[in-house]
Formats: structure tokens, C-alpha cells, sequence
């Protein structure tokens, strides 16, 4: 079982070009009251309104991808740069008290000869302020969890009727083999 992922990712194959893919996006955008956006080939984006957002808003990134046969849309759902930033940068400033502690008290062990009580006490607390981050950032996650289901609703509105098709559903248009250990009819 995979661990839960803090910006998810999915990918869609629509049989059409890029260009209209990304137009029928835009078309969606701009005819729906849900949503609010911007499309740029062969990036686009899709956010809540202003008015509906809250810290954990997501947004969704779209990248299409012209292939053999259509366009895979690469899609993620993130949160807004500035609470991706923050988020970033208490990572980095853990990081750096975890390094910081280590080089201290190995310093010291070198000289002292024996470990100071911060190495067995400082990176366990540094470890649970970072487990504390993660699952902070799972509960803003769950807690924009109907905005992301509305993001995903709108992205299968624009592709209605297109056949979209998740990457990973399988292909039902492949001939079937005969069943292991019986004769073929």
C-alpha cells in the first residue's frame, strides 16, 4: 500500500489533440461558476474562487501531453505556492536543526568522549515535529478534500463525451488470449 501522497497525481488519455484539449478546458473555465482558471498550451490550471478559498484550498495543474492517438493530461493537486512555500520551508528548517544537532554533538562526542543527552533528545523531537508536518498536511488535505473532488468534477465536465480515461484503468480494446489450460473454441 502506497503512502498517501501530499500533492496526488493522476493522469487522463483523451483521444483528441492537445490544442482542443486544452480548449475544451478553457471553454469549462469560463462557462462554469465553480471553478476559476487559466489555460497557456500545453499548461492550465484549475483553482476555487476566491471567495470559496480557506488555507488548504487545492489547485489542480494540467500539463497535456501530445502521444500517439491523443493527449495524456499530467495532473496534480497541490496547494497555493505560499502555503506550499511555508510547508517547504519548515521541512528545510528541520532539516537543518537535524544536521545542525548531529554535527553539535558529534563535535562534542569527539572531544568529550561521550555523546551529549541533546543527540538523544533533539532528533527525536526533530523527527516528531516532522511526522507532526506530514500529518499536518494530511489533515489540510482531507480537510480540502470536497474542493478537490470539485476540481476533479469539473476537469470530467470539460472532457465529457471525449472519452477521457484514467492511465492506469485498463485498455478493454486488446483481443482476448484463450484461458490458461483449456483448448481455444
Amino acid at each position: 500500500m502506497a503512502s498517501p501522497a501530499v500533492r496526488p497525481r493522476f493522469e487522463v488519455f483523451v483521444d483528441a489533440p492537445a490544442e482542443q484539449t486544452l480548449r475544451w478546458i478553457e471553454a469549462r473555465i469560463e462557462s462554469s461558476g465553480a471553478v476559476r482558471g487559466w489555460v497557456s498550451p500545453p499548461y492550465a490550471e484549475l483553482r476555487m474562487p476566491v471567495k470559496d478559498r480557506f488555507l488548504w484550498s487545492p489547485r489542480m495543474a494540467l500539463y497535456a501531453e501530445d502521444g500517439p492517438g491523443g493527449t495524456t493530461l499530467l495532473c496534480r493537486l497541490q496547494p497555493e505556492p505560499d502555503v506550499w512555500t511555508a510547508y517547504v520551508a519548515l521541512w528545510s528548517v528541520l532539516g537543518a536543526a537535524a544536521i545542525g544537532i548531529t554535527m553539535y554533538e558529534l563535535s562534542r562526542w569527539v572531544v568529550s568522549g561521550s555523546p551529549g543527552i541533546i543527540l538523544f533528545v533533539g532528533l527525536p523531537v526533530v523527527a516528531g515535529l516532522g511526522v507532526a508536518l506530514y500529518l499536518g498536511a494530511l489533515a489540510g488535505q482531507r480537510r480540502g478534500e470536497a474542493q478537490m473532488w470539485l476540481l476533479r468534477r469539473e476537469l470530467d465536465a470539460a472532457l465529457e463525451g471525449r472519452r477521457p480515461r484514467l492511465v492506469d484503468e485498463p485498455v478493454d480494446d486488446l483481443p482476448r488470449a484463450p484461458a490458461f489450460g483449456r483448448p481455444p473454441r
